[in-house]
């Protein structure tokens, strides 16, 4: 099976670090901080793009952040869309 490398936060530099410097500054549910140190997975996985990234959780957590829906709620829809979509990670 093909694998693309992700770089994390550690190994990151210019652009990308910057990028991961700001997402690691935005306010997530403890459940989103690893206990390894580096960022979340979800945000890895967005490493081979670093303006894109930026964009793809601004968009993400303002659509994510409004509505009837409480945290969780909102976790497990998409947990499900990605279930569906067959989006393991």
């Amino acid at each position: 099976m093909p694998h693309l490398a992700i770089v994390g936060f550690r190994d990151a530099t210019g652009p990308l670090r910057e990028t991961y410097e700001r997402m690691m500054a935005r306010p997530l549910p403890p459940v989103y901080r690893p206990t390894h140190g580096d960022a979340p997975g979800i945000i890895r996985a967005h490493s081979l793009d670093p303006a894109l990234m930026g964009r793809v959780f601004a968009f993400s957590g303002n659509l994510n952040g409004q509505g009837p829906l409480v945290w969780a709620q909102r976790e497990l829809v998409n947990a499900t869309t990605s279930r569906l979509n067959q989006c393991f990670y």
